[in-house]
This record gives structure tokens, sequence and C-alpha cells, in this order.
């Protein structure tokens, strides 16, 4: 069991039934106590009275005064008895019958209690004492039935038993309230981790529970610094490839000069790494071209990203394209918000637009579609396209895309990262409507946070 919250949950649910049997233990056994001393207390008092009733006869006997006795132990197995045990005679109540109880004399001032087998099976709490009245030594023993007591103490039990399961119940439903409203403000931190994911914040809220919120205040921390950290790579790239275009170009034209061409090898092999560091220095270029000044992880929106990208790349290429008529780009796309990187969507179609726009003639299309979890991107130009076997050499693994074939490798190679990171597919083949290349790209975002708490 996993759930903090289903851990708490049985542990109070565990005590709380522990503390009720307890209770209902405890209560049981001090009613039953403070019913013994009841009864105790009422057979002290018995015991005074039958003491004043006994008077020493014309015999020299102990006798006891009848008017002076209460009418319960004259009624037969009244369940209220007393014996008295002198040198020289011993003296019943009427209630006993032809019955006698297990009564042992007593030295005078000595008192005891205890519980004895009576008439008709009942239970007794008998109490005795050693006294003397006029000279006489005698043992006065009074008994009570305990069975109406018993009776009333089930009762109570069964009554008690109810009452403990219905607080019971109820303290369970408040402590499952409470526990839920405890942990509501968790179910806050995962929508926003949820969102988090998505896109759609950029760091969680610290309107949270004391216990957690230096969690979430180091969660905040390292997603600044992991953004700075991407952000400053990512401008390192731009910079660094800014810089070394001035002596690439030089080495470019020391490369083209007449007296290297007396080492034919040595020219060849400068002009081969030359046109490499070239490649590379244009793919992160069109990286930081492309990618725009957005936060990292937020969400991407075509329709508010795509005017500006498809106008940036029309204005690049209106200088570019030796055609007369003017380059135009067409693109569709649903008014969703796709749960994808939005720098990393631009870099991805932005490569794939510069990519076609690079060999059409007069237009290019492109169409999104999908939900917010799954998109799939078709983009097409009226260009050449590639032949079969430059097409399988661009889909084979383990194949650079740069390598396989110059013009297009470049920008496909930035696609197959992007998609790669998605576990998306790439698909290349021919446009049947515009004749050119036509690159179809499908995402899904697999992602998800629990909802469980």
């Amino acid at each position: 069991m996993n759930s903090v919250q289903q851990r708490l949950q049985l542990g109070l649910a565990t005590s709380v039934v522990l503390l009720m049997l307890l209770l209902w233990w405890l209560v049981s056994g001090a009613i039953k106590t403070f019913g013994e001393e009841f009864v105790q207390s009422r057979l002290e008092h018995d015991a005074d009275s039958l003491l004043s009733a006994l008077q020493v006869g014309e015999n020299n006997i102990l006798e006891l005064t009848p008017k002076r006795i209460t009418a319960i132990y004259k009624q037969p197995f009244s369940g209220h008895y007393f014996m008295v045990l002198s040198d020289n005679k011993t003296l019943y109540s009427r209630s006993l019958w032809d019955e006698s109880l297990m009564v042992s004399r007593l030295p005078k001032g000595v008192k005891r209690q205890w519980n004895v087998q009576g008439p008709m099976g009942q239970t007794l709490l008998v109490w005795a004492g050693g006294f003397q009245k006029q000279g006489h030594r005698f043992t006065l023993a009074v008994a009570e039935d305990l069975t109406p007591l018993s009776k009333s103490l089930v009762r109570f039990n069964w009554y008690f038993a109810g009452l403990s399961l219905l607080t019971l119940f109820i303290l369970l439903g408040v402590q499952h309230y409470v526990v839920r409203r405890s942990f509501r403000p968790l179910e806050q931190i995962l929508h926003e981790v949820k969102n988090l994911q998505q896109g759609a914040v950029g760091e969680l809220s610290e309107e949270v529970p004391a216990e957690v919120r230096p969690l979430v205040r180091e969660v905040n921390h390292l997603l600044h610094l992991l953004s700075e950290r991407l952000q400053r790579s990512r401008n390192a790239l731009g910079n660094l490839a800014h810089a070394l275009k001035g002596p690439l170009s030089l080495l470019t034209q020391i490369g083209q000069q007449e007296n290297i061409h007396a080492f034919p090898d040595l020219s060849a092999n400068l002009k081969q790494q030359t046109d490499s560091i070239q490649q590379l220095m244009d793919r992160e270029l069109k990286r930081a071209r492309l990618m725009g000044q957005g936060a990292p992880g937020v969400r991407f929106a075509p329709q508010e990203e795509m005017p500006v990208l498809v106008d940036l790349l029309q204005r690049m290429f209106a200088t570019t394209n030796k055609q007369e008529t003017p380059l135009k780009i067409h693109w569709q796309a649903p008014d969703v918000i796709f749960i994808f990187d939005r720098d990393d969507m631009l870099e991805l179609i932005g490569n794939l637009l510069d990519n076609a726009c690079k060999w059409a003639k007069h237009q290019v299309c492109c169409e999104l579609q999908g939900d917010e979890h799954r998109l799939q991107l078709v983009v097409e130009d009226d260009g050449p396209g590639c032949s079969d076997e430059e097409m399988k050499q661009l889909t084979a693994r383990g194949v650079r895309l740069d390598e396989a074939a110059p013009g297009h490798g470049l920008g496909l190679a930035i696609v197959r990262d992007v998609a790669e990171i998605y576990g998306g597919k790439l698909t290349l083949g021919r446009s049947s409507t515009l004749g050119g290349l036509r690159v179809s790209v499908s995402l899904e975002n697999r992602v998800c946070v629990s909802k469980e708490i």
C-alpha cells in the first residue's frame, strides 16, 4: 500500500476501533463494579437493621423481633436472605424456606463478602460480619440475588454496544472527511503538475501546506535552473555558430587558392571538413532562428504560431526564390492547443517548411490534424522531390539524414531528432497533388499524471 492517504485512514480506523473496544470493556467493568458496590452498601444497611432487631430473650438466647424485619425477607426465595449464627442457635430468614447459606463463623470485627450459589440457582452476593451484643458473639450474613443486576448489565452492554457502533461509524465518516479535506491541497498540486507537464504553467504554486512547501520550492528552483540552462545552451550554440562563420569563410577561401591545388588530397580533405562544419553551423543557426523567444514548456497553439512562422519564411525566401511568381505557403490547422513543447514544434514545423520552401517552385502546403495529445503533420511542395532510392536511404535506421542526401538532409535531420524525442514516426514520399516531396510526421504525447491520491 503506497498511498499515504490510505495508510493514514487505515491507521486511524484501526485506532478508533481499538479505542471503542477498550472504552466498551472499561465502561462495562465499571458499571458492574458500581452495581456490586451498590448492592453491598444496601446489604450493610440491611445488616444494621437486623442488628437492631436482635434481642436477648428470656432464655438468654438471641431472638429477632418479627415486626422489625423487612417484608422482603419473609417472602420465600425472594432473593434477599440472612442468617445469624450464634453459639446456641442459628436464625434463618423466612425467604430461605428450608435452604441454607454457606457461611462460616467470623471473629468479632471481621467483615467479608463473596459470591455463592443460592436457592433456585440464584447467584448471591453475601456480606457477613462478626459481632457481639449483650455478651453474645454471633455472625450475621446478609445475601442478595445478583440476577436482576446481571440482566440489567446485559441490556446495558447491548445498548452501549449499539451506541458505540453508531458512534464508530460516525467517527469513521468524520475521519474520512477530515483526511480527504486535508489531502485536497495535494490534489491541487497534482493538477498543477499535470498542467506543468502539458505546458500550461511554468512553475508550481507555493500556496500549499507547510509540510510540502519545501518540496514545491525545490521543484520550482530546479525548473528555473533547467529553463535558464536550456536557454543559455541554445543561445551559446547560436552564438558559437555565428562566431565560427568568419573563420570558416576564411578557411574556405584558403581551400580555393591556386597554390593549394598542388596538394589534391589536402585540398579535398579541407573542403570536406569545411563543408561538414558549415552544415553543423547552418543547423544550429536555423534552430536559433526558428525557435523564437517563447518560454520552454509552453504548449503549442498553431493558430497563434503558424501565421508568424509562415510570414517569416515567406519573407526569407522572397529574396532567394528566383521564380517570378512569389512563393505561397498554404497552411491548415485545427483550433486546439497541442500538449507539446512550443520550441520543439516550431523547430519541427519550421525545418520542414524551410526545407520545402528551398526546393518548391511556387507553393508549399502544410496541414496539421489531431487533438491535444496527438499531432499529425503533413508538409508537401511542388519541387523535384526525391527518388525512391534516396527516400530509402533517408528513412533507413542508423543513417544520418544530413549525410544521406545533401540539401534535404539538414532540415530532415532536425525533424528526426525532434520526432524521436516523442517516439514519433517520420514518413517520406511523393506528393500526389503537388508532385514534390511529401513529409509526414506523427507524434503522440504519452506522458500522463496519475489522478489518484
